[in-house]
């Protein structure tokens, strides 16, 4: 089932945030990902078998960045990478920007998108301090 958005948000994306996670949980119950990047990282065959040397967080890109480039002796070559990703507002997350984003969703919703990456926070250190008690919703 589509998201569609009733309302004119300015968003350049198309989508309010609540409407970004309701497609990635309807995407991912009916077991379509469209775009690799909403995929959890620990659904893939590779963990397991590759050796990974450094793990990029989004939070450290910048960093991770710049130490992977002067590692391979190539900062030079790619000097402007290190912030290719980074906010276009240059304000990063902050605990009030997560809380204003996550409160836009239902219970049901944040316990959903906590089964969907808890194996992917566990694995890269996350705490998912949205959700601390008992899922309601869980049947186990």
């Amino acid at each position: 089932k589509a998201v569609v958005s009733t309302q004119s948000t300015g968003n350049p994306m198309g989508a309010t945030f609540q409407e970004m996670i309701q497609y990635v949980v309807g995407n991912f119950h009916s077991r379509k990902f469209p775009d690799f990047h909403w995929v959890p990282i620990t659904r893939g065959c590779d963990m397991c078998i590759t050796e990974y040397n450094l793990i990029e967080k989004f939070e450290t890109m910048e960093r991770d960045h710049h130490f992977l480039l002067t590692t391979l002796g190539q900062i030079s070559k790619y000097p402007d990478i290190a912030g290719a990703h980074s906010n276009q507002s240059g304000a990063g997350m902050t605990i009030e920007k997560m809380i204003k984003y996550f409160s836009q969703l239902n219970e049901r919703l944040l316990w959903d998108l906590q089964a969907i990456y808890k194996d992917d926070m566990a694995l890269f250190g996350y705490n998912p301090v949205f959700r601390v008690k008992k899922n309601p919703y869980n049947n186990d």
